[in-house]
């Protein structure tokens, strides 16, 4: 991948993943394949975030209540909190009762404190991992208009759910917790407490 990564890289490499030649810009009135990336880069992009608890695009925000309170369908008594206009996936509510509905969290606790996945657009800041994992999604995207081949497709498809996706999302999660915080650190530590004691 190049040392500065964009939107127009990440496509090439999703293009090359399906034997195609790279594009000079993604371009709406372009070549076929230039159109295609115009077409699927941005929701690639999106479910792909969508996907996992990426750390690089992940944000912290206090809701505040509009005056409009929860109907049958939503929590009883709660008031309605909007989202951010950048939240693509809510990850955690900090309060004990809560429920999401048409962009809006409702709940009772006021203001309310959330951690969500915001639309990063910003290629320099991805993840190495997630930038595999995104041009695998969009070459999925791509495959069958530019080769119509559905078991390339699949094998796409198997490669980013079962493979690249786990991948990335695990090695991100274990990233952003501190040492004492994350579940695998007891084991890690008693591993190497054992080697030591071995040698």
């Amino acid at each position: 991948m190049e040392e500065n990564p964009n939107a127009l890289s990440l496509c090439n490499i999703a293009l090359s993943k399906l034997g195609e030649s790279p594009i000079p810009a993604i371009d709406a009135n372009g070549s076929p394949a230039a159109r295609l990336c115009y077409m699927h880069y941005h929701p690639a992009r999106r479910e792909t975030l969508c996907a996992a608890r990426w750390s690089f695009a992940t944000r912290l925000a206090l809701l505040k209540s509009s005056e409009e309170t929860g109907s049958e369908n939503y929590v009883s008594h709660a008031l309605r909190h909007p989202l951010p206009a950048d939240c693509l996936r809510v990850l955690d509510v900090a309060a004990p009762q809560w429920t999401l509905q048409e962009r809006a969290v409702y709940s009772s606790v006021s203001p309310l404190k959330i951690r969500y996945i915001f639309n990063c657009e910003d290629v320099e800041s991805f993840d190495p991992l997630f930038a595999d994992a995104l041009a695998t999604r969009l070459a999925e995207k791509l495959c069958i208009p530019l080769t119509a081949s559905s078991t390339a497709r699949e094998a796409l498809t198997q490669e980013f759910h079962k493979i690249i996706l786990p991948l990335a999302s695990n090695i991100n999660a274990v990233q952003s917790h501190s040492n004492d915080t994350h579940p695998l650190y007891k084991l890690w530590k008693d591993s190497c407490c054992s080697q030591e004691e071995d040698e």
